[in-house]
């Protein structure tokens, strides 16, 4: 799908409740500032693909609302992400897996 087909597409999204789900297709060029959640299935290969993903999220001057980009990754993948910390100079907040799935029965 080429830039202006894509774009087409999230037009027709924009300002809707929705859920995306997508591949790094999504990641390059939109800005959907109504997003408020990122989540990585996968680790981006590298520095630069992490950051295009994480910045769909509340660019200003499009939003002043607060963020989260959350990453699933494996104990092998935790130092992958600390060098895109230290390339991008951002701070992560390790999560124990359980925490995010709390249910009250």
């Amino acid at each position: 799908m080429n830039f202006n087909a894509r774009a087409t597409s999230f037009t027709e999204v924009k300002g809707k409740g929705f859920l995306l789900v997508s591949t790094d297709i999504a990641s390059r060029g939109f800005d959907l500032p109504q997003t408020s959640h990122i989540y990585n299935f996968d680790l981006p290969k590298t520095a630069t693909d992490y950051l295009h993903r994480a910045g769909r999220t509340g660019r200003e001057p499009f939003s002043k609302s607060e963020c989260s980009v959350t990453t699933l990754i494996t104990e092998e993948e935790h130092f992958v992400l600390q060098r895109f910390q230290n390339e991008l100079k951002f701070h992560s907040q390790q999560l124990p897996l359980e925490s995010m799935f709390t249910f009250n029965l």
